[in-house]
């Protein structure tokens, strides 16, 4: 009979963010297995309006800390007690999870432990104190790092001076149009002859809306056909957010939705899905446009560059300048042959960034972790016995 694997996912919260959804949808599919039993733990409390629970599936168990804002010993405690309790095989952490499992960690040894870097690893982790924490638990192999593209694992190479990632890219369940697809057809389409885009992200530096607000102006100023861009995603940065507004100008063919739940509808509908970041890890709005076939225009920084291939999955800028991002736009909208580019889009969704490719990844690295700690054990027993 073989033996269930009791894998727990841990992660800050469940709100709507790139990393958020992937955990959801990771944890999901290996719920399907039913060899393993799958729980996700969140420190935070998870609103099901306001973030991904609604999502989980029931057969993932789930349970919240409540933690509020900033660091609570409490919940370290608790979280401490719960894991001795439950025992799991696997504890994989997320995001900021990682360092309330310190108690955890001291006195667990039987449990293994991953985690998996969402982002560059200098952004991901900045604090010093927190990096030298977890540059320990690498470095005695108690934690498996996990990153998602070949820049993030390049940036763990230099941040942490160790070379003990896996790389894992990530996934997507793929998500057909829902009910309010007609709704928006009739608001962004039918009685417009613009062409659509859409930018998901939150507001915050590091997606770069700036550029892409300039780069969509010097459009319209100069093209005959002109574009209405859509931004869709939480503002984390309120005077940003203010700035944004301000460089519209008030400009009626730019708007910011905020949060929504139904992003594949926009990436149906749209012409293309717009990303200027100044850096990315592996944004799951751009797997998600994969998805629908909607073509990505994105600013050339090296985890966007890992998944687009120039003029066959989409187009990328040649640089990081406003008038480079206007020709991307450009050249995008104009394509001759925009069916085959968003055939190829649902192609390399297929073959690279489906869920269940992802899952697999990880269920292999679980399970080659646990042979290898059975084989450390065995080789432990053996000298016992001999003498």
């Amino acid at each position: 009979m073989i033996p269930i694997l009791k894998i727990t996912h841990l992660i800050g919260s469940l709100s709507k963010g790139g990393a958020e959804r992937f955990v959801v949808d990771l944890c999901n599919e290996l719920a399907k297995d039913s060899h393993c039993e799958i729980t996700l733990l969140s420190l935070c409390g998870n609103h099901p309006g306001e973030s991904f629970l609604r999502d989980l599936h029931h057969t993932v168990r789930y349970h919240s800390f409540d933690k509020g804002k900033g660091f609570s010993y409490k919940t370290l405690q608790e979280l401490s007690t719960w894991l001795s309790f439950d025992k799991p095989d696997i504890v994989h952490s997320h995001l900021n999870g990682f360092e309330y499992l310190i108690l955890y960690l001291m006195k667990s040894s039987k449990t293994l432990f991953f985690h998996t870097l969402h982002n560059i690893a200098s952004s991901e982790c900045p604090n010093f104190l927190v990096k030298a924490f977890r540059k320990h638990w690498y470095q005695k192999r108690k934690v498996q790092p996990i990153t998602v593209s070949a820049d993030g694992s390049h940036s763990f190479k230099n941040y942490y001076r160790l070379d003990s990632d896996l790389m894992i890219p990530n996934g997507r369940t793929l998500i057909k149009p829902g009910a309010s697809f007609k709704h928006l057809l009739y608001t962004y389409r039918l009685d417009s002859d613009a062409f659509l885009l859409v930018n998901v992200a939150r507001v915050t530096p590091q997606k770069n809306q700036e550029l892409l607000i300039k780069a969509v102006r010097l459009f319209n100023s100069r093209e005959p056909k002109k574009c209405q861009l859509l931004i869709i995603g939480g503002i984390k940065d309120e005077k940003l957010y203010q700035d944004l507004l301000e460089l519209t100008d008030s400009d009626p063919q730019i708007i910011f939705l905020g949060e929504k739940d139904n992003i594949v509808d926009y990436l149906a509908l749209a012409d293309a899905l717009c990303l200027s970041s100044l850096y990315e890890g592996m944004p799951i709005s751009l797997i998600e446009a994969f998805s629908q076939g909607c073509i990505p225009v994105c600013s050339p920084v090296q985890g966007l560059r890992e998944m687009i291939q120039h003029q066959h999955n989409g187009f990328l800028s040649k640089d990081e300048s406003i008038e480079s991002y206007y020709e991307a736009i450009k050249e995008a909208l104009y394509h001759p042959h925009k069916t085959g580019i968003r055939y190829q889009c649902k192609q390399t969704f297929w073959l690279h960034y489906h869920i269940r490719i992802a899952a697999h990844h990880y269920r292999s690295c679980y399970h080659q972790k646990i042979h290898q700690a059975l084989i450390r054990q065995h080789s432990r027993i053996i000298p016992q016995n001999q003498n």
